[in-house]
């Protein structure tokens, strides 16, 4: 719950961009250097089962293919 709260709210600081993954994964997790980790993309989805309306099409939490995610309120 906390890693989704602060990926929230880092989304929510930059929602006019796109934010990459290994974006989230340094400046939200603290990790350094390329991860290979789906731990972004596991909260994204819970964010989404918690905040979207129908979270198989979201409209708040949109993946940008091949770059990241993005926030829109």
């Amino acid at each position: 719950m906390a890693g989704e709260l602060r990926i929230l709210k880092f989304l929510l600081q930059n929602e006019t961009r796109v934010i990459t993954r290994s974006e989230l994964l340094s400046e939200v997790f603290g990790y350094k250097g390329e991860v290979a980790s789906r731990s972004v993309d596991n909260r994204i989805m819970a964010l989404r089962k918690k905040l979207e309306r129908n979270r198989k099409c979201p409209i708040h939490f949109l993946t940008v293919h091949r770059v990241g995610y993005k926030f829109v309120r």
